[in-house]
């Protein structure tokens, strides 16, 4: 019988995370106590009894004191010299920590190891008044191997490395409320519209913003493109692109006349595809977001699947896995699931030798699967990240791809003409990964000094393109090159950009506001709008965390940057507004009035958005659908005479409309029929996801929905369905179509194809 010590105290960051150490650690005998209002799990382990306490995240909030809440310019030197105060964010909080740090004889700090992470840890151990006793738990994964060894295996506290976490919370508090209250108040937009700045979200807009300025200052020029076909594949000629018709015509002219072509060379060359690195935070980031899931949407995701022991912690800059992860033992887990053939596959024809990237930390491994699972056990975009995970450790320990080109040369004349087939000899890694750009190109199976015809000697017109719109994946590949931000944080400013209403869409297209603020900081303060001083700062976080430097010097060093940075603005806050206002409005400008001929903007407010007249009448004024790019279209309206409006959905066709919501060009179309409920119009709505369904016209006295394919045109028509009493409709997608009931569930529609569904 073990004799039971005074206890440990366990300090965890989430619920979850607190029952997985709990579990681990315990053989799964855990029992619950209160203690004030937080809930604490108990166990015994060695002779020692633990309790466990989980937090919500941060504990301590920065704010300024109350003085300081009005928004004026003339206060914000004082405001970047003021010490933010510490408000503790759970009530009661303070005295449950004091009573268990009463009746502990040691306290474990085991939250996420990361600045962050050891900064609640450090406010924790602050209200709890502890400096002695202090132990720290690191791991990389929930499970129960991992815990068992960092607890048999503590360290000490990292107060460097807390210290850069708090002093970039400093910063970016003085940052971002100082510069967000100048800017707020030079342009006059105070309240719901206030003008958010940030020392990494401003820099990050401002690459956004010369984007959309290069696209837009794009003109494309013509050029030809001069091609054959020879046994049904193309070859293109060698001097392409060809900078006139004129030149491109002469060309043709020549094959014309030839009418054969000579193979002249072929030769075949091997070369490989190699496998991808493991999973940093943004290069799983990036390729969530090429499978269509959110840089924000896919990190909350990851911290759940982390959280519940089913991946590695996923906030890392590693790319390398460490000599100590056994490679079959993480295959060996996938085995038991739904990868099981794939698993067996790549065990029998790889090394398992994994690949390794450029950068190899010692914090936490590349984001890799720490437990098996069943398709049946996640659903959605859950399962897509868990697999994305799995499949790139798969693709990390698989064979790089060989792939064999033959090249081929054909002369008509003196004029040579190229082709490449290709074909992969040995898949490799990329039998597992999804995402693979590829692709096979058909041999046309010729011989050196074969003479032929060759078919569709044409010439293709094209235009050369502009720089392609960054998407939130290559945003971050931007953003880290740039030293904006850290693995931690890039994913939250981009989400504060779309939450902001600076940016919309992914590819991201900047919206007016944006462009406004944008092209304000780019005119009138480079060093808000270039990542330089945020890169620098960065630098001196990392100086912080080795301990080569204090934060209470870097926090000094920024106070004084950002007060001579004020005294320019301040200077400059009249072509600021003008600026903005010049911008905003030149990015609003839609068309014209048809009433009295001066601009059409479109505006926001209130959660809505509309079309208005600029002049001097303001004689024009119509809501728009909330979602969707608009387009003013140079069509009228046939009904009322006004223009229409192209409204563009992801996953929709484009919608044509009247700009005016009461036309009945848009009423005929959005009303099917009768409701057989109650007799209300069954009208075309919009969810809160934006989502389309049909619904009655006397919601919420009458619930009648009807749900409706999403990338389908769904038309009215006047007939009744014999068989419920629901409308008839018309479902089109693309060529096809078919009429038949509203009503997803009417027998009448059993067994009939709806495509698109």
């Amino acid at each position: 019988m073990h004799l039971v010590t005074v206890g440990s105290l366990i300090i965890a960051e989430k619920a979850n995370v607190a029952l997985r150490i709990a579990t681990a650690l315990s053989e799964g005998k855990v029992s619950r106590a209160k203690v004030g209002a937080s809930t604490i799990l108990k166990f015994q382990r060695g002779g020692t009894e633990y309790s466990v306490l989980s937090l919500r995240g941060h504990i301590i909030e920065l704010d300024y004191p109350r003085e300081y809440s009005n928004w004026r310019i003339d206060n914000l030197k004082d405001l970047v010299h003021a010490t933010p105060i510490e408000n503790v964010k759970v009530r009661g909080l303070d005295s449950t920590l004091s009573r268990l740090n009463n009746e502990s004889s040691e306290v474990i700090v085991a939250t996420d190891y990361d600045r962050e992470g050891e900064l609640i840890g450090v406010e924790t151990l602050r209200l709890m008044e502890r400096k002695e006793g202090v132990r720290r738990a690191k791991f990389s994964a929930l499970t129960k191997y991992d815990l068992a060894q960092s607890f048999d295996n503590l360290t000490e506290v990292d107060y460097n490395l807390a210290g850069s976490a708090e002093a970039r919370g400093v910063i970016d508090l003085m940052w971002g409320a100082t510069l967000t209250r100048f800017f707020s108040v030079t342009t006059k937009r105070l309240g719901g519209e206030f003008i958010s700045v940030g020392r990494v979200q401003s820099p990050t807009l401002t690459i956004l913003v010369e984007r959309e300025t290069e696209i837009r200052d794009f003109v494309p020029e013509k050029y030809y493109e001069l091609s054959i076909q020879l046994n049904g594949v193309k070859f293109s000629y060698e001097g392409n692109p060809i900078k006139n018709r004129e030149e491109a015509e002469k060309l043709l002219a020549i094959i014309n006349k030839s009418g054969t072509v000579l193979v002249k060379e072929k030769s075949d060359r091997e070369r490989k595809i190699y496998r991808p690195v493991p999973f940093s935070t943004t290069e799983f980031l990036r390729d969530a977001n090429r499978i269509g899931i959110s840089v924000e949407k896919a990190m909350a995701i990851a911290e759940t699947l982390y959280q519940h022991g089913k991946i590695s912690y996923p906030r890392t800059d590693n790319t390398v896995y460490p000599r100590t992860l056994s490679v079959k033992s993480v295959l060996s887990n996938l085995a038991n699931s739904y990868l099981k053939k794939e698993v067996e596959h790549l065990t029998e024809h790889s090394k398992l030798i994994p690949s390794r990237g450029r950068v190899e930390t010692t914090d936490h491994p590349p984001v890799y699967p720490t437990s098996s699972m069943k398709k049946s056990e996640l659903k959605g975009d859950y399962f897509k990240i868990y697999d994305l995970v799995a499949r790139r450790f798969m693709a990390t320990v698989a064979e790089n791809a060989d792939i064999l080109d033959t090249e081929y040369i054909a002369e008509v004349g003196d004029l040579r003409f190229l082709y490449t087939a290709s074909k992969a000899i040995n898949s490799g890694w990329m039998e597992y990964y999804p995402i693979v750009y590829y692709q096979e190109k058909r041999d046309p199976q010729l011989n050196v000094g074969q003479e032929i015809k060759f078919q569709e000697p044409k010439i293709d017109e094209k235009n050369t393109n502009p720089p392609p719109r960054y998407s939130q994946g290559s945003l971050l590949e931007k953003m880290e090159k740039e030293l904006l931000g850290t693995k931690s944080t890039r994913h939250e400013i981009i989400q504060k950009l779309y939450d902001r209403g600076f940016i919309e869409g992914n590819p991201i297209r900047v919206r007016p506001l944006g462009m406004a603020m944008g092209e304000s900081l780019i005119l009138n303060s480079e060093a808000v709008a270039r990542p330089d001083m945020t890169a620098k700062l960065e630098q001196e976080m990392d100086q912080i965390a080795a301990g080569s430097k204090r934060k209470e010097e870097v926090i000094e060093d920024s106070r004084t940057i950002l007060t001579g940075l004020l005294d320019d603005l301040v200077n400059k806050s009249d072509k600021i507004r003008e600026k903005f206002y010049e911008t905003l409005k030149l990015e609003k400008v839609v068309g014209k009035c048809p009433k009295c001929g001066s601009d059409l903007i479109i505006d926001y407010g209130n959660n809505s958005r509309f079309i208005k007249c600029t002049g001097p009448l303001n004689d024009f004024f119509q809501y728009l659908p909330r979602t969707g790019k608009i387009e003013i279209t140079d069509e009228k309206c046939p009904v009322c005479g006004l223009f229409l409006i192209r409204v563009i959905r992801k996953g929709e066709r484009p919608e044509i409309r009247c700009v005016d919501n009461k036309c009945s060009y848009n009423t005929s179309r959005e009303i099917f029929g009768k409701c057989p409920s109650d007799g209300g119009n069954l009208v075309l709505r919009r969810s809160k996801m934006f989502t389309r369904f049909i619904g009655c016209s006397n919601y919420p006295n009458c619930k009648v929905t009807l749900s409706i394919p999403q990338k389908m045109d769904v038309i009215p028509t006047d007939k009744k369905c014999v068989v419920d009493g629901f409308p008839i409709a018309i479902f089109k997608y693309g060529k096809s179509e078919v009429e038949q009931c509203l009503n997803s569930k009417c027998p009448s529609r059993a067994g009939k194809k709806d495509e698109g569904a």
